[in-house]
């Protein structure tokens, strides 16, 4: 039974080859880039054999519980069919006990458990020094496969059972997206800072603490053995095994609980023609307004290009600062919150540009609120990733992971500050736009300052609001800034602590709780007071936006 599942796996394995030469391209593409990934980290948990224990536990240990994390959670975001599901072996009367066993074993051939593998040979070689060392090593990464395989068997089964239709797995998609990529600053926080004492860093204690959870207790028994624990080690792996039989318990229940109950499959209900964002989103004032919103920025070029723009800005403002000779290290810090800044600036005539089409938020009776909250949804989906993902990229290009809180709050401040401006003056103060299927280039002739008010007064408001969360990210990456700080505030004062006990951690955590303060603060209240405004001068909005 074993052998026949292995055998057909393999041959769904030869399969994605096939298909389209452009298919076979990509695959090809995918497997080289899996395939450098993997030799990169091998070849890192490879050099870890000659560093201190302590240093080599902690990446080890870190590493091996995102591994088991991503066969927690990635099976719940993809939500594909499994060719290998237990039901569909239902009518060929195999035991349960059985077939869970065998498609357990056949699930080692799989690219991502193959990954793990490779992961754990190079883990088995860092502790190899001694005998012992290797045999548990061995042991403990046959347990921590087995944790792998089993994970990924039973959270695959519960997305193929619960996200059965089309909006719940679209759902648990798009929220999963947003945690691992929020995830992805906060773990690079985690690892940078130092937790205890001088010597100890918050990633140390954190492989500690991993290293007797279900996640890292298999990769944490050779290291803790290394270490000269053996109660440790004889805990970490009684806490593996026990994770494996439960999990295996838990296999074997839900394959005999497959195989006995009704498919469910969100497949089989016939569905309507494709809505695009409209049949994504909640069928809420709100949720039909933002679908609108991400339908117009994905399409109408009046949205799309100035979005382009907003990534060039920072490369424009760099060449003269490069024939200055700046430091580009330096300048590395600022090209995200100069994004965060225009994006969130994106809606601050947002109204103006449906033209004729905001005729319908008028009489149709929606609430304001709904529409200011409907349209700041794409800010918040394009938003939010940037500041994740680029603030551990900032951080890495100018060689300062200290200053991750500051970026941090700096850019989420200047986007949800712009954003909350944007959504009360763009309901107060509408001016005319670009007519629908013109240019986006193109600006109608108006008589007034409007547009400049808006404009400027955004750009000035939102710095002024944003001025705390700037203020300590300056005193914090400006040499001598602390100091400085300190003498104004007491006369003198210990180099690089202020007299009111304000050190470059501490500003750099002022910025980040300033900046996510007051930024939530202006979001809400913007939305709130925007749309007090738009119920009150529908009308006045209209006849403006038709004027434009």
């Amino acid at each position: 039974m074993v052998a026949e599942l292995t055998r057909l796996r393999l041959a769904l394995l030869a399969n994605i080859a096939t298909g389209t030469p452009a298919r076979r391209v990509g695959v090809g593409i995918g497997l080289l880039a899996a395939l450098v990934a993997v030799i990169a980290v091998s070849a890192r948990v490879l050099r870890l054999a000659q560093l201190d224990t302590v240093v080599a536990r902690s990446e080890i240990v870190i590493g091996g519980s995102a591994i088991v994390l991503a066969f927690v959670v990635v099976p719940l975001l993809l939500q594909r069919d499994d060719p290998m599901d237990p039901r569909r072996f239902a009518l060929f009367g195999i035991p349960g006990p059985k077939l869970a066993l065998a498609t357990a074993v056949s699930s080692v051939v799989a690219l991502p458990v193959v990954a793990t593998l490779v992961f754990s040979v190079a883990t088995v070689l860092v502790w190899s020094a001694s005998p012992l060392g290797a045999v548990l090593a061995v042991v403990g990464a046959l347990l921590a496969v087995a944790t792998c395989v089993l994970c990924g068997r039973i959270f695959s089964s519960v997305s193929a059972l619960v996200l059965v239709t089309r909006r719940a797995r679209e759902v648990a998609g798009v929220v999963g997206v947003f945690v691992l990529v929020l995830v992805a600053p906060a773990d690079a926080l985690a690892l940078s800072l130092n937790w205890g004492s001088a010597d100890t860093t918050l990633g140390d204690t954190v492989s500690r603490m991993l290293g007797f959870t279900p996640l890292g207790a298999a990769w944490a028994l050779p290291a803790v053995a290394a270490g000269g624990d053996t109660g440790g080690a004889f805990l970490c792996f009684l806490i593996a095994a026990v994770t494996v039989s439960v999990l295996w318990v838990v296999w074997r229940t839900l394959v005999t609980l497959m195989m006995t109950s009704s498919r469910r499959d969100g497949a089989v209900r016939a569905q309507p023609a494709a809505l695009g964002w409209f049949g994504s989103l909640p069928s809420t004032p709100a949720g039909s307004i933002a679908a609108r919103s991400l339908t117009y920025w994905a399409r109408d070029p009046r949205y799309y290009v100035p979005l382009v723009i907003i990534p060039i800005v920072p490369i424009i403002l760099a060449i003269p600062l490069i024939v200055v000779q700046f430091p580009l290290q330096q300048y590395a810090l600022f090209p995200l919150p100069i994004m965060c800044l225009f994006l969130g600036f994106a809606v601050h005539n947002d109204v103006a540009l449906d033209n004729t089409a905001v005729w319908l938020h008028v009489v149709s009776g929606k609430r304001g609120i709904a529409d200011r909250f409907g349209r700041i949804a794409p800010v918040l989906l394009l938003g939010l990733p940037l500041i994740g993902v680029g603030s551990v990229a900032t951080v890495f290009f100018a060689h300062n992971s200290a200053a991750l809180p500051s970026i941090l709050g700096v850019s989420t401040c200047l986007l949800f500050v712009s954003t909350g401006l944007g959504s009360l003056l763009s309901a107060r103060f509408p001016y005319a736009a670009t007519r629908p299927g013109e240019s986006p280039f193109t600006q109608p002739q108006t008589t007034g300052s409007t547009s400049v008010f808006v404009q400027v007064g955004i750009v000035v408001g939102t710095l002024a609001l944003a001025s705390p969360s700037l203020y300590f990210a300056i005193v914090a990456l400006t040499p001598g800034g602390i100091a400085a700080a300190g003498s104004a505030a007491a006369g003198s004062a210990a180099a690089g602590v202020a007299a009111d006990g304000l050190t470059a951690d501490s500003a750099y955590w002022s910025s980040l709780w300033w900046g996510v303060l007051v930024g939530v603060a202006v979001l809400v209240l913007g939305g709130v007071a925007g749309g007090a405004v738009f119920n009150r001068r529908g009308p006045e909005i209209l006849a403006t936006s038709v004027r434009g």
